[in-house]
């Protein structure tokens, strides 16, 4: 099947749920693993080892009320909160109507914020963090047909 620019996946369609919630006020979300690696001298040669995988995430939400409080409260008792994040990416438009849906399980915040706004603008706050990349699973794939 030969594809046209309407199978493009738009990030329209996209969605996050953090532990069962929808944050319907969700703008971009970024999940990526990095590879860690080791230089290794093969006589004149350098190649490399892996030597693990670092799981990061960034997700932008458009502020529309105090989010964070529960969180911040498990921080400042000590509690090394997890969360489970999934995303959905339905576009109408895509191969067969398929979805890409993930879940990471296990995931911890690096940054909340607390406070963030500017005079005549609309408030974005960023969260980041991490979560191990074994863990992740793909739970729906777009397929080739």
């Amino acid at each position: 099947m030969a594809l046209d620019g309407r199978r493009t996946l738009s990030g329209t369609w996209g969605q996050i749920w953090i532990d069962g919630v929808l944050v319907a006020e969700i703008k971009k979300a970024e999940f990526k693993t990095t590879v860690n690696r080791e230089d290794i001298q093969l006589g004149i040669d350098v190649d490399s080892k892996m030597t693990g995988l670092k799981g990061e995430f960034t997700l932008t939400v458009q502020k529309t009320y105090t989010m964070y409080n529960t969180y911040v409260k498990k921080y400042n008792n000590g509690e090394d909160l997890r969360v489970q994040i999934i995303s959905n990416l339905k576009d109408p438009d895509a191969v067969k109507k398929q979805a890409d849906r993930w879940s990471f399980p296990n995931c911890w915040f690096n940054e909340l914020p607390l406070v963030n706004w500017e005079k005549g603008g609309v408030i974005e706050d960023e969260l980041s963090g991490g979560f191990p990349p074994s863990l992740a699973k793909n739970l729906d794939e777009i397929k080739r047909v």
